[in-house]
């Protein structure tokens, strides 16, 4: 009976290694309840100096975040880095606004970006585009289109 408790230990463990293989890689930062997520991917991989510029209307940065210190990354996934927030920083319109910078160089066209934490609790950012998805599917898709070089 021993042996085959060990045969099927071995099996099954050959087995999840199978399925784990066969999943997606792990690209959402999974945010918490309450919590908004902007998710930010760079074709060089270098996120060494970047940051988030993350504030509430009227203006008003979150607590800690200025232009020359901005918000640092608080984890990474397979996509790239992750930047986390309490949706109840951004007041009672829930809008998120943000900037991701590394000193003067600005993503996205170098504008100021928004959008509704209330509505959308996590959005995919790309080096280089405009654009921000709010689906992953949507972000793998644009940097197909739009491969890195």
């Amino acid at each position: 009976m021993h042996t085959r408790t060990h045969t099927a230990t071995r099996l099954l463990a050959g087995l999840t290694l199978a399925l784990a293989a066969m999943l997606p890689a792990h690209a959402t930062s999974n945010p918490g309840e309450g919590k908004i997520a902007i998710n930010y991917s760079r074709c060089d991989k270098n996120f060494e100096g970047w940051g988030l510029h993350i504030w509430k209307n009227p203006g008003i940065p979150l607590p800690g975040v200025d232009w020359q210190k901005p918000m640092p990354p608080t984890g990474n996934t397979d996509f790239g880095v992750h930047w986390h927030a309490d949706i109840s920083e951004f007041g009672s319109t829930g809008t998120v606004n943000y900037i991701i910078h590394k000193g003067d160089s600005k993503e996205q066209g170098g504008r100021d970006m928004k959008f509704d934490g209330k509505a959308i609790k996590e959005i995919w950012v790309l080096d280089g585009d405009r654009r921000s998805y709010t689906s992953l599917d949507e972000a793998k898709k644009a940097r197909e289109e739009k491969p890195c070089k």
